[in-house]
């Protein structure tokens, strides 16, 4: 198998010249698992456009060594979740600093298409990817009342929990701060 066949979620591809490494490989229509650091250098070794890592990476040592594996960049994500400037709402906080957070999976449920979250009951009483989950955007509305009602009582069992792998880097201080960690 080339890394030329290697279909990799790419975002902006097109329009910016610049490959992102994301949440979801894909190689002949099946979703694999395969971390950031462990396709970073296929990729790089394989296009001759500017490469950002994004996946996995929550520590300045992580934006290291995706440095040393040849991206361009690093894109965080989960670590700003728990920042005070984030949106995150009350419920997704409180997984977010639970054992829970130890416990992700690619997902359909929540929006029809694959995105990491949390583990929680619906994902695992009907599996994290259904073929019977609607197509995005109907996912979300349909979920959508079980949801509000669950929310209501408290609960986050029907509700997305998005999350990298990493949640090592989650912390509540300002995402100025954060930055200034994770820089080089």
């Amino acid at each position: 198998r080339s890394v030329a066949a290697l279909e990799c979620r790419v975002a902006g591809f097109e329009k910016s010249g610049s490959i992102r490494l994301g949440q979801a490989g894909r190689f002949n229509g099946a979703y694999t698992q395969m971390g950031t650091f462990a396709l970073l250098p296929q990729i790089v070794g394989a296009v001759n456009i500017p490469v950002i890592a994004a996946g996995g990476i929550a520590t300045a040592e992580g934006v290291q060594a995706a440095l040393k594996l040849g991206a361009v960049a690093a894109q965080i994500g989960t670590a700003f979740m728990l920042c005070p400037e984030a949106t995150t709402r009350p419920l997704h906080r409180q997984a977010l600093k639970s054992p829970q957070a130890r416990h992700t999976a690619l997902t359909n449920l929540f929006s029809g298409g694959p995105a990491r979250g949390i583990v929680n009951r619906i994902m695992r009483e009907l599996g994290p990817i259904s073929e019977l989950a609607p197509a995005f955007p109907l996912a979300t509305n349909a979920i959508a009342p079980l949801r509000a009602a669950a929310e209501a009582a408290g609960s986050s069992d029907f509700s997305p929990l998005w999350s990298g792998q990493n949640v090592s880097g989650c912390r509540e201080v300002p995402a100025g701060e954060l930055v200034e960690a994770l820089a080089p």
